[in-house]
């Protein structure tokens, strides 16, 4: 919360630009935006004032993944299912010149999988009902029009993709492993768990569903 800190907005960007020349970058101001995340509640929203010469936006794309204010990822979802319904007229013209079903499978997996597969563990903890179906009616068409081999859902996706990344986190040489909780000690023999961490509480629901407390509770 900015009112419990005690570095002001504009002194912690100084120390943002420090950082970049002190590593022989580059900061451009003129790309360089401002989000600020809200609770859900407006009435509990704060609206600090922007940085000079920055502008602050609403929604904001990092590293692939459309950010919002209020962290719901529909603009992210609309922005994957354009690009997937674009490229499926490219599997459209590759059926059409007799690409078989085999080949067009690795076409799929390639542009179509791989895109929705994109950085999926940091946005699908977020998704609504409405947004999964509008992501399974497209996984549903390509299907449909024999662009694949079987019907893909986007429950699959996100279960093998959140298994695959919680596994590989739990190597120490892992980058995200600092941000699990202590393990906990066992006394005696107990049925075998999916882990040995402890899990923390969580005070929000915003907060359970995001990767790493969703896979505590989902993997235990």
């Amino acid at each position: 919360m900015p009112s419990d800190s005690d570095v002001g907005l504009e002194d912690e960007f100084e120390n943002v630009k420090q950082w970049a020349k002190d590593n022989k970058m580059m900061l451009n101001i003129i790309k360089t935006k401002e989000i600020v995340f809200r609770r859900p509640n407006p009435r509990l929203s704060l609206h600090p004032s922007p940085l000079p010469h920055i502008e602050q936006v609403k929604v904001a794309k990092l590293l692939g993944v459309v950010l919002s204010e209020r962290l719901h990822f529909d603009d992210h979802v609309f922005a994957v299912l354009k690009v997937c319904s674009q490229r499926m007229y490219l599997l459209k013209l590759l059926r059409a010149q007799g690409l078989p079903v085999t080949q067009l499978n690795a076409v799929f997996q390639a542009l179509i999988l791989n895109k929705i597969r994109y950085a999926i563990p940091a946005w699908s903890g977020f998704l609504s009902v409405h947004l999964v179906s509008q992501v399974n009616g497209l996984l549903k068409r390509c299907y449909k029009y024999g662009y694949c081999l079987k019907i893909n859902t986007l429950e699959e996706v996100i279960e093998s993709a959140n298994y695959k990344l919680f596994r590989s986190l739990q190597n120490p040489q892992h980058c995200l492993h600092t941000l699990l909780p202590p393990t906990k000690p066992r006394s005696h023999d107990l049925r075998p768990k999916g882990h040995n961490y402890q899990i923390p509480n969580y005070s929000t629901e915003l907060h359970k569903r995001s990767f790493i407390p969703h896979s505590l509770f989902q993997y235990y």
